[in-house]
């Protein structure tokens, strides 16, 4: 079976600092892996690289057996790799559902992104509805996006990620600035993406990463040191004493 994504010697450097080192990474397809590291480590640099974002310094990217190097943003979402919170924007004067419907037509007619044509398009319409239902916000269809919650508007982002119907989500600290009961209920979403979706997950929250992931690759210092299940992860020395601390060996 293909492999969704196949990373091999991925670099960066931004003058003397070196961001990602020689990083290789290998995803499974329907799982959630985890890259997690502390403050600086190359985190979202390395997302940046997957996405598009970034050009990479040295290093190979196979989505699905495909090279995406050379590959704009663009061309990479419609390869079917998504990041989501990041490279969506959310319109904040129009509604939960024309901001859905922005994302699907966009979609359905790549050159054509009129509201206007959004608002008229009853394919568009229906789809966007499915996918507020999917994320939890068809009760908020006519609300406007600048009156939702955070967690709300969290949703409303993975949502626009998800109207591009993708194969698989760059995920970078969905759980950012929620409480206790919004990050539970955005890990109870993210889990009923899979095994639909391969998820590539970037999160300080360690117990939505402990909870979530299948498998979990610590990157310090740009270069990933470990990659391995939850508890291989936890038992790991290197780890512990690099980034998780021996509090969190258990």
């Amino acid at each position: 079976m293909t492999r969704p994504l196949f990373v091999q010697g991925l670099s960066k450097r931004f003058g003397g600092l070196v961001a990602t080192r020689d990083v290789n990474l290998e995803l499974a397809l329907g799982q959630v892996h985890a890259v997690i590291g502390p403050n600086g480590a190359g985190k979202t640099t390395l997302i940046s690289l997957l996405s598009g974002l970034l050009p990479a310094d040295a290093g190979t990217i196979d989505f699905f057996g495909q090279p995406l190097q050379g590959l704009s943003q663009q061309e990479r979402v419609r390869a079917g790799l998504v990041r989501s919170f990041q490279i969506t924007s959310i319109f904040s004067g129009l509604s939960v559902l024309e901001n859905l419907q922005v994302s699907v037509q966009r979609r359905l007619h790549r050159d054509a992104g009129l509201f206007a044509s959004a608002r008229a398009d009853r394919r568009a319409r229906d789809q966007a509805a499915a996918v507020a239902s999917r994320v939890g916000l068809s009760l908020n269809l006519d609300a406007p996006a600048r009156t939702l919650s955070h967690g709300m508007r969290r949703r409303l982002d993975l949502g626009l990620a998800l109207a591009c119907e993708p194969r698989m989500l760059l995920m970078d600290e969905p759980m950012a600035g929620m409480g206790h009961d919004e990050a539970h209920e955005m890990v109870a979403l993210i889990r009923s993406l899979t095994p639909a979706l391969t998820v590539l997950l970037v999160e300080h929250d360690m117990d939505a990463v402990f909870s979530l992931a299948d498998r979990i690759s610590v990157l310090v210092q740009g270069a990933i040191i470990a990659t391995g299940s939850v508890q291989e992860i936890r038992d790991n020395q290197e780890v512990r004493v690099a980034y998780l601390g021996e509090e969190e060996a258990v």
